[in-house]
């Protein structure tokens, strides 16, 4: 396994998503990647093709109770939801 599987995986182990603010942040960080993108001013578009990233942003996402569905193309990961109000 790489380092980064290896960080990504204790990371896992040792989340707590009861800490709504840590959760706000954490998906603060997906958001400000070069993954995430909006589209049509009112869908955000996340592709990796992580399934661990996939996987955990959907877990913060759930978490925060942001309705979401994730669509597969080509074989990459896209997690859209709406953003509300706009």
């Amino acid at each position: 396994m790489s380092f980064s599987s290896d960080v990504k995986q204790e990371l896992n182990k040792n989340s707590n998503l009861a800490n709504k603010e840590l959760v706000m942040y954490e998906l603060m960080g997906y958001l400000i990647s070069k993954n995430a993108t909006i589209e049509k001013k009112q869908f955000i578009k996340f592709t990796t093709e992580s399934d661990y990233n996939i996987n955990r942003f959907s877990k913060l996402l759930a978490n925060l109770n942001i309705n979401h569905n994730i669509d597969v193309v080509r074989k990459s990961f896209c997690n859209n939801f709406k953003i509300e109000g706009a």
